[in-house]
């Protein structure tokens, strides 16, 4: 065979070769939200970012899956997923939406916590705690049962920014800030919006200790498919560390 018959054949066997790697390589959107960090956001390069960001790639991957991550704010990032369109990063359990998702095995569990300023002495472990004030939330977000039913309690003062809801307990405009990700995701949204952190007190009691999970609309056929995949990979990469590993580059455990 002459040499340019071996470069053809070469060229011929190369794109079979991607042919069948890409059709047995699947792919899966994930839904991330835009300004929650540091568990997912966008960077100054608008690139999305962060520890859930990270480990939606490394687990879809394990999965079998070529990964797509679409970043939006958080609320449209739960109507895509409602219509279909993705699996959903992070997704904490409501009775609401366990009847619109399926969801996967627990990925990691969150420490939302309350914080307000130090100098105001405020003591506080729940929303009934902070009845009557305006309290700073992040759009879209429902930790549990007993956060949602003690909503009416409060006045919200919806955002999309952790950072821009430190600035706003730092001015005044309200009275406690409700931030995901525990005392590592104050302290880094705290120096994002060039904030003292000795300014801030982060309540004691968390708000709610929330298992994060992906959530896949249960009107896709293959939900049950695509879950089976992502749990299998979940567990390993619990079993392996490869979860903890990506959580010690942002201050550990949340």
């Amino acid at each position: 065979m002459d040499s340019l018959k071996r470069r053809f054949l070469f060229i011929f066997l190369s794109v079979a070769l991607s042919a069948t790697t890409s059709a047995a390589e699947p792919t899966l959107t994930m839904l991330v939200g835009t300004s929650n960090a540091p568990k997912m956001f966008l960077n100054d390069a608008e690139k999305p970012v962060g520890y859930f960001t990270e480990l939606a790639q490394l687990i879809g991957r394990r999965a079998g899956y070529k990964v797509v991550i679409v970043a939006v704010p958080w609320a449209r990032a739960v109507q895509m997923a409602e219509r279909g369109e993705g699996v959903i990063c992070s997704l904490s359990k409501t009775p609401e939406r366990e009847m619109l998702f399926s969801y996967s095995n627990a990925v990691l569990v969150d420490r939302v916590v309350i914080v307000t300023l130090k100098k105001r002495n405020i003591v506080a472990a729940s929303l009934a705690d902070l009845k009557g004030m305006t309290i700073g939330v992040n759009r879209g977000s429902k930790y549990g049962t007993k956060y949602i039913e003690e909503l009416p309690m409060v006045n919200l003062d919806e955002d999309n920014s952790g950072v821009s809801r430190l600035r706003k307990l730092v001015l005044g405009r309200i009275d406690a800030a409700i931030i995901p990700g525990g005392v590592a995701a104050v302290t880094f949204n705290a120096k994002m919006a060039g904030i003292d952190f000795n300014d801030l007190t982060v309540q004691k009691t968390p708000l709610a200790i929330d298992k994060n999970y992906f959530g896949i609309a249960k009107s896709r056929p293959d939900a049950s498919d695509v879950l089976g995949h992502l749990n299998a990979a979940i567990d390993a990469s619990i079993a392996d560390g490869s979860i903890e590993a990506i959580m010690n580059n942002y201050g550990g455990m949340p």
